[in-house]
């Protein structure tokens, strides 16, 4: 997992789009920052507002962790993992891609090549019949619970 750079300036917010926007600091540089929906709701955004913020540096924007207007206290903004819904629980069970082959082969899929592990699931090449090549994302315990088209470059499908 990637480590992001903790980063801290003071600035004016120069555009608002939701709960995105960009800072100009002192020193002419605009940065992108995110806040979030819900921190959003909590520190409303404004044109031509001077504000702090602390957060990490991802490779597009600062996800904001805290915000305060200038001389004011700061507001903690939490940014929720993503929710895969109830149907993708992770599993305690171990990673084995035999599993993982033999439900998605009991769901009618045909497999290709051998399963790319991942932290939480497998990540496997499956068609049904002689359809389009699909990337199935498969939990330890052998659930199917995001399919997507096959990326032809990163699974060395012919184009």
């Amino acid at each position: 997992m990637p480590h992001h750079e903790k980063v801290a300036l003071a600035g004016v917010i120069e555009h608002v789009f939701a709960h995105r926007f960009t800072v100009l600091c002192n020193d002419e540089q605009v940065y992108l920052a995110d806040l979030g929906p819900k921190g959003a709701e909590a520190f409303p955004l404004k044109q031509g507002l001077s504000v702090r913020l602390e957060g990490e540096q991802r490779p597009s924007e600062i996800k904001v962790a805290r915000i305060a207007r200038k001389g004011g206290a700061f507001v903690a903004v939490e940014h929720k993992k993503p929710h895969h819904g109830p149907k993708h629980p992770h599993a305690d069970v171990p990673a084995d891609p035999r599993i993982v082959v033999a439900a998605v082969k009991k769901a009618g899929w045909s497999v290709t090549g051998k399963p790319q592990r991942k932290p939480k699931h497998f990540e496997v090449l499956a068609r049904h019949d002689a359809g389009d090549w699909t990337e199935l994302h498969v939990d330890f315990a052998g659930a199917i619970y995001k399919q997507k088209a096959a990326d032809h470059a990163k699974w060395d499908l012919p184009a």
